[in-house]
């Protein structure tokens, strides 16, 4: 059965987006500054939940692995997107921010939702709420309060500019 979105890929622009909107990192960091947020590389690729150990800190990634994962991960959002948003068709500009959006967000379905019933101004409403990190134990769980995070509102604003 074919999707009324299987047509849209991630497009080379939002690649290059999603690069400069992230960073590429050929080594282990904390995603929110030196003793803070979770462990990740690559372009925000989380490697686990939590700060990196100092073994952790020490690891350099080469640029194929990097590159693989980004892939991947870009490939498993694009088959999630097409599930999930397949009564209303999407432009490219807003198939690309939706990937963008999804790949820094642990749970896109709200807005996922809203895209799926053709709600445009919702989808850009709903995506500048997404502005909050929490920091994480080990184990995934949100420990302390949320912060507002001014360049994620940069970042929202670029993502939903699509769907005005």
């Amino acid at each position: 059965m074919s999707g009324i979105n299987d047509s849209l890929s991630f497009s080379s622009s939002g690649y290059s987006q999603l690069r400069t909107r992230e960073g590429v990192r050929y080594h282990y960091y904390n995603d929110l500054g030196p003793r803070a947020g979770n462990c990740t590389w690559g372009v925000g690729t989380l490697a686990h939940f939590g700060i990196c150990t100092e073994e952790e800190l020490k690891q350099s990634v080469s640029s194929t692995d990097v590159n693989n994962a980004l892939a991947k991960h870009v490939q498993k959002l694009e088959r999630y997107l097409r599930r999930k948003v397949n009564k209303h068709p999407l432009t490219q500009a807003q198939f690309d921010g939706l990937i963008s959006f999804s790949y820094n967000v642990s749970d896109p379905s709200p807005v996922m939702e809203l895209a799926n019933r053709g709600d445009m101004d919702g989808v850009r409403k709903s995506m500048l709420k997404y502005v909050y990190v929490f920091n994480h134990d080990k184990n995934g769980k949100k420990v302390g309060p949320p912060r507002l995070l001014p360049a994620l509102y940069s970042r929202r604003l670029e993502e939903s500019s699509a769907f005005k």
